[in-house]
């Protein structure tokens, strides 16, 4: 499984294969120490490579607090 450091916390992209459109869409998790959040957004790509990049970059804006209404503070 691929996963990325951030700022102390690692990220977990698992884009999933939407059977009815043939892409892939953003789902991820993020972890700190035993605590894990899982998050997902309705944006697909084509390519799983895509989607993975996608879930890494989506990710980094929620530890850096960037997007409305997705947070990590209880994972604080």
């Amino acid at each position: 499984m691929q996963f990325y450091e951030y700022k102390g916390f690692t990220i977990y992209p698992m884009p999933r294969l939407l059977f009815d459109s043939d892409t892939w869409s953003v789902s991820l998790t993020i972890r700190r120490r035993e605590k894990v959040k899982a998050f997902s957004a309705p944006n697909s790509f084509t390519t799983k490579g895509e989607a993975v990049f996608q879930c890494i970059t989506f990710g980094k804006k929620i530890i850096d607090d960037e997007i409305f209404g997705y947070t990590i503070h209880d994972l604080l």
